[in-house]
């Protein structure tokens, strides 16, 4: 059976995830603090460091390139999934290119605002030493006091994708595709805290809807 190791507000780790289940692909969860990364370079023999982290037998794999979804990409041959059809590679690219910088960089911050606090104290202190280090000192702080224009933000981000969805049930195509889970990943960080809700965007919802049903 798979192993998943991850932290569960990971937008990335929910997509593995949600892959998974939709699939009806049997997997456990290993739950790990923020900055313990020892499960993770011990399953890939130090090759990787990040969630999601899949463990299939002896065998660990990690996402080790931007945009690489080399986990996804295993999942998909693995379980021959076609969650990346040949002919919309291009269109994939584009679209996760955009979910993964514009809209996850808003999404994450929202939702950091009311994790964080939540956290273990070495975690929590862990976490904004890692977002400090990357954002500035104080950025926690300023996220939480402009948490409303970031949601404000994430809502405007949202509607090109609506627009889309106005004339398909899913993202490219007739079923999920990769980026159909990419978004629910990002869309599920945002929303992990119970405090969020989805923008009032038609479309999106009746979308978020369906990719919430299991198969």
């Amino acid at each position: 059976m798979l192993t998943l190791i991850q932290f569960p507000w990971s937008p990335f780790c929910i997509t593995i995830r949600h892959i998974l289940t939709r699939h009806r692909i049997p997997f456990r969860l290993h739950n790990i603090a923020y900055h313990d990364r020892d499960p993770i370079i011990k399953a890939t023999k130090g090759r990787g460091h990040t969630v999601p982290c899949l463990l299939d037998g002896k065998r660990g794999i990690c996402d080790v390139t931007d945009f690489g979804q080399e986990v996804a990409r295993y999942v998909d041959r693995r379980y021959r999934l076609n969650l990346f059809p040949k002919n919309l590679d291009g269109m994939q690219v584009i679209l996760s290119r955009y979910i993964e910088n514009e809209l996850e960089m808003v999404g994450f911050k929202v939702n950091d605002t009311y994790v964080i606090p939540t956290r273990p104290l070495i975690e929590r202190t862990m976490l904004i030493r890692h977002k400090e280090r990357k954002f500035g000192r104080g950025c926690v702080r300023e996220w939480t006091s402009h948490r409303r224009y970031l949601c404000k933000q994430f809502a405007e981000l949202l509607k090109p994708i609506d627009d889309m969805l106005a004339a398909s049930p899913f993202l490219l195509a007739d079923r999920p595709l990769f980026v159909d889970y990419n978004l629910y990943g990002v869309l599920g960080n945002y929303l992990f805290n119970g405090k969020t809700r989805l923008p009032n965007l038609k479309h999106l919802r009746r979308w978020h809807r369906t990719m919430d049903l299991v198969p």
